[in-house]
């Protein structure tokens, strides 16, 4: 565990150093962003892949002209599926490039995820993203794994905003995922192409200091195909889940 936690930290140092070099060297504009995340449960795509408490880490730098390197952590606090407790089981490394297209956002990217002591197998995903700059917010992204899974994702989402003070903003999200086959089988051993899960969530952020930010959430997630559902449910012991936490941030 010390080695995965020491590269972590190290690549987080590398990110930070980039950034805090490139905005002081007058050359290059950059914002760099931490936060950081204590939830009861750590749910991706649907999976519960941490439920006795989770911290997950997370450092960015944007750049002005679209480019952005990030580098997030999921800690476990306790998880008795694992023989090892208290112990980082994910890093995530990406790598964004976002532009607009007409009134459309677009983002491209890579991800590298790391699963240290867990057994799991390391693997890399492409994706296209595009949003609209309109009510609910609506976005489309589409994940290619490219090595271990060799599967598609495909995520649509909308939300909306409600500013409540210039401080305060209350949000509600909703997504929906779509696997295809090779994913499916990959990560539940169903072949089968097919809506996967959804998640609803709602968030209240508060502007602490312009460069603080707290925000406390909630949220619910489940699997909408049957057969995964119960391929879920052996794997994790329960497919729905309503978990939640807070997230700090902090823009430099």
């Amino acid at each position: 565990m010390k080695r995965t936690v020491l590269k972590f930290w190290v690549c987080v140092a590398m990110v930070f150093a980039l950034g805090i070099g490139a905005v002081h060297a007058g050359e290059i504009t950059a914002d760099v962003n931490a936060d950081v995340s204590v939830l009861s449960n750590y749910v991706w795509r649907g999976q519960n892949l941490g439920e006795d408490g989770v911290i997950q880490p997370n450092l960015s730098i944007g750049f002005a002209n679209g480019l952005s390197l990030g580098v997030w952590a999921n800690y476990l606090i306790d998880d008795g599926r694992y023989s090892d407790n208290n112990m980082v089981n994910e890093v995530d490394y990406t790598v964004d490039y976002s532009f607009e297209l007409g009134p459309v956002g677009m983002s491209a990217g890579w991800i590298f995820y790391d699963f240290p002591r867990t057994g799991g197998l390391n693997t890399h995903e492409l994706y296209l993203g595009a949003s609209l700059d309109i009510i609910l917010a609506p976005s489309l992204t589409v994940y290619r794994d490219i090595n271990s899974i060799d599967g598609t994702y495909v995520n649509v989402g909308i939300g909306h905003d409600f500013e409540i003070n210039e401080k305060a903003t209350f949000s509600l999200s909703g997504t929906l995922g779509w696997g295809s086959e090779s994913y499916h089988k990959g990560y539940f051993g169903v072949k089968d192409d097919d809506f996967s899960d959804y998640n609803l969530g709602a968030s209240l952020s508060y502007a602490v200091t312009d460069k603080i930010t707290i925000t406390p959430m909630i949220n619910f997630s489940d699997f909408i195909d049957d057969d995964i559902e119960d391929a879920a449910e052996l794997l994790y012991d329960e497919d729905d889940v309503i978990y939640g936490g807070i997230n700090v941030s902090y823009s430099f």
